[in-house]
């Protein structure tokens, strides 16, 4: 990740432990995701016809999702920053 934006110079360093509530994002649409697919399938399928792709799922999609999240953790940061010096 680099250390500011090149338009805008937010800078992306901060503190240790501040890209904490990004895994709580990550792990919040994960789970919905993965309720919001498994269960219209619960009864359709056998169970373990299911597991494995979800468990793939499960393994995969946090991955991928973690920029995002990191993302969005510092869009929601900076919203709030700029709602309290105003």
């Amino acid at each position: 990740m680099p250390d500011a934006c090149p338009s805008c110079a937010l800078d992306f360093r901060r503190e240790q432990g501040y890209y904490i509530g990004a895994m709580y994002i990550n792990y919040g649409v994960t789970a919905a995701v993965l309720l919001g697919v498994s269960l219209p399938l619960v009864g359709k399928y056998p169970l373990p016809n299911i597991l494995w792709p979800l468990g793939v799922f499960c393994l995969v999609f946090p991955v991928w999702f973690f920029r995002y999240s990191r993302s969005l953790w510092l869009a929601i940061d900076l919203y709030i920053v700029s709602k309290i010096s105003k």
